[in-house]
């Protein structure tokens, strides 16, 4: 099985994120909140990288992206930027995916926004 490469670019730094809701009392006192789990969410860029393959393949699997399916994501050539290598995560926009063409080419950009999964 062949794998494409799509090379990206790091667009916004890494963010740690929590859906715990602490909640404060009148007299200040904060009260943890009950249940959450702690998650990272990241920006990658790809411009006008992604050729007439990885689109084939993207359009071939989209019968599953667009399920909403998270992915595992290969960042090794990015791990020098990231304190990560491995990313298990969805795209916030995988249900309509919009992508940005270079003129008189089959060249594709597109800005992924990935939620890590667990």
């Amino acid at each position: 099985m062949v794998l494409e490469v799509i090379t990206i670019s790091v667009r916004k730094e890494p963010a740690y994120c929590s859906t715990a809701n602490p909640r404060m009392t009148l007299s200040g006192q904060v009260i943890h909140g009950a249940g959450g789990y702690n998650y990272r969410t990241i920006s990658l860029d790809s411009r006008y990288k992604i050729d007439s393959f990885a689109m084939n393949e993207i359009e071939n699997g989209y019968k599953y992206i667009s399920k909403g399916y998270p992915f595992f994501i290969d960042l090794t050539d990015e791990s020098y930027k990231l304190l990560f290598n491995k990313f298990y995560g969805i795209d916030s926009n995988q249900q309509q995916m919009s992508f940005e063409s270079g003129i008189r080419r089959f060249l594709y950009s597109r800005r992924f926004e990935f939620r890590e999964c667990f």
